[in-house]
């Protein structure tokens, strides 16, 4: 299913996106999950209703940051605000590819995949380096590949 982003704010552009339904989210966050394990936790989250769709972590990310639950909480809110707060210079620099914080014990990563009106994103171990292209692309290609694209 194919539908029109009609936002005309500064905040998103336009564009045509493929929608990514929940089935099709817990499906990527599996697999980002499998194919890296030092990624500690995943979500996909959709921008346009600032939304997310599907998050699972590993048990030892719910252990070592003390969360008892794979769940929504306020990290669409936290992300989008970021994605803001970053797009403020998309003019200057261009789109973001890759909003990175890095804390004590990981990193946080959030990945934009515009053309999908998703964000991607990844609680990684501190150790990861995840300033270079290898998982972002890893991770689009997954996405990719996942979602049915109408015939």
């Amino acid at each position: 299913m194919i539908r029109k982003s009609d936002h005309t704010n500064k905040i998103y552009r336009t564009t045509n996106y493929m929608a990514v339904t929940s089935s099709d989210a817990v499906k990527i966050v599996d697999g980002i999950l499998s194919s890296n394990g030092k990624i500690l936790a995943v979500s996909i989250i959709d921008k346009k209703r600032e939304d997310v769709i599907s998050a699972k972590s590993r048990q030892s990310f719910k252990e070592a940051f003390g969360v008892t639950s794979d769940g929504r909480g306020y990290g669409a809110t936290l992300a989008i605000a970021t994605l803001n707060v970053i797009n403020e210079a998309r003019d200057i620099f261009g789109e973001p590819q890759a909003i990175i914080t890095i804390h004590d014990d990981c990193k946080l990563t959030l990945l934009p995949i515009p053309s999908y009106d998703i964000l991607v994103g990844l609680v990684v171990e501190r150790s990861v380096n995840v300033e270079d292209d290898k998982i972002a692309n890893k991770i689009e290609r997954l996405v990719a590949d996942t979602i049915v694209k109408p015939q």
